[in-house]
């Protein structure tokens, strides 16, 4: 099994076990302690904070229609319906999509899977705003610089594409740090998991010079990276980058 049937395969099982504690890794979303309402709210919480720092920056977004990729159970779209006319949910997990379906709260909002390590299903320039949120972390390479690629492609000009990348080495392809820090990724540490009995949850990376090339040669333009509040002032190895990119 190819490291991206892999990560289908997790996302799968934790669909039908545990969707919400895979959207969320804390146990009071797992299904035993579940708050649902509380759930959900963290998903309007943090798409009111998203939107405020694009306005804020300024950036006038289109409030035509909106993609979140990596959907999950639909807690960032249905919040993202409240502020856009159309919204698209997009998953690689069928069970991820059915449950999404069973706790839709907008009207506006449709779910959808994607199995393929791109976006073909979606046509140029198709999307005012794209919001992708601790998801391409989960995503080895080439599908994850596919979906970069793709984003690009599928905003409109004038649009916003905003995603979470941890920033990764920017060592040569090949390089012995670079092959250490694959082999620990995509080797070592889901091998533990597997022994622990856990989830074989994969985190990949991506050096901001690379993601600034892949946007570059796909005609975007990046705007700023920021990184994320709750990891800004940790000294980890894990440094996840918001990404803003418009064409």
């Amino acid at each position: 099994m190819d490291a991206f049937a892999k990560v289908e395969a997790v996302y799968e099982k934790f669909g039908a076990e545990e969707p919400y504690y895979a959207v969320l890794s804390y146990d009071e979303y797992k299904q035993d302690n579940l708050d649902a309402e509380q759930f959900f709210r963290t998903g309007e919480e943090l798409i009111d904070e998203r939107l405020q720092a694009i306005a804020d920056f300024p950036f006038q977004l289109d409030p035509n229609r909106a993609l979140d990729f990596g959907c999950g159970v639909g807690r960032l779209t249905n919040a993202l319906g409240r502020h856009f006319d159309e919204v698209i949910g997009v998953d690689i997990s069928s069970t991820m999509i059915e449950n999404a379906n069973k706790l839709r709260r907008c009207d506006n909002c449709q779910f959808v899977v994607n199995k393929q390590e791109d976006l073909s299903l979606f046509r140029d320039e198709h999307f005012s705003f794209i919001y992708s949120d601790i998801t391409i972390q989960h995503i080895p390479s080439p599908a994850s610089e596919n979906y970069i690629r793709d984003f690009v492609r599928i905003l409109k000009p004038g649009g916003l594409a905003l995603f979470l990348v941890p920033d990764g080495p920017s060592h040569l392809q090949g390089s012995l740090p670079a092959r250490v820090d694959k082999f620990y990724r995509e080797q070592f540490k889901p091998f533990y998991k597997r022994i622990r009995g856990k989830h074989e949850v994969q985190i990949h990376r991506l050096a901001q010079q690379r993601i600034a090339q892949l946007v570059s040669e796909s005609g975007g333009r990046l705007l700023r990276t920021e990184p994320h509040a709750r990891w800004a002032n940790r000294p980890k190895r894990y440094k996840p980058l918001y990404y803003w990119v418009t064409k």
